[in-house]
């Protein structure tokens, strides 16, 4: 009798160990899962942003390019005519919270770029540097996002240069204050 209440107790704890360890395992895969979703959400965020910012039209314009350290505002040509219509305004900014970008000119429009339940946008910092060689092949515009996952205890801080192939020290916006290139 002894001996099965022994066999019965171990055999208990070891069921109980093998549970432990199959919940924590499960816990485990499901937060690599969500670490890898939101860097992957991250990740397309700032390829968003980019893209977006290679495609600014800037042609000495003031209205063309509008930078301030935590808001991006520029013209997209997608028809190609000289025309500046209401679908061509676009830029980024911060709103609380969320990464925003600008749809339209007027009335203008702000549509979210992240979900604030996978990750929040902490901060959103633009900064124009100057490329002032006379090789150059443009000013670079560096965008510095720092967010902060639901899973995440500590906040991550993404960096992006983007290289503003259209814009050279004799067309460089009036808004803008240069810090020397990387």
């Amino acid at each position: 009798m002894v001996n099965l209440l022994l066999g019965l107790t171990l055999g208990l704890s070891l069921l109980a160990a093998a549970s432990t360890w199959a919940a924590l395992q499960l816990r485990s895969d499901r937060l690599i899962m969500q670490r890898s979703q939101t860097q992957q959400e991250l990740r397309a965020l700032m390829d968003t942003l980019v893209h977006d910012i290679r495609r600014a039209q800037f042609q000495g314009d003031p209205q063309n390019l509008q930078i301030s350290p935590h808001q991006l505002l520029f013209t997209v040509n997608r028809n190609d005519n000289t025309l500046r219509d209401n679908n061509e305004c676009s830029g980024f900014r911060l709103n609380g919270n969320l990464l925003q970008t600008q749809t339209s000119c007027q009335p203008v429009v702000w549509t979210s770029l992240n979900d604030s339940r996978s990750f929040q946008v902490l901060a959103l910092k633009f900064q124009w540097e100057c490329d002032t060689e006379s090789s150059s092949q443009g000013d670079l515009l560096l965008i510095e996002v720092q967010t902060q996952a639901s899973q995440e205890p500590i906040p991550t801080t993404w960096q992006r240069h983007v290289r503003m192939r259209n814009v050279h020290a004799r067309m460089r916006p009036t808004t803008t204050t240069c810090t020397s290139a990387a």
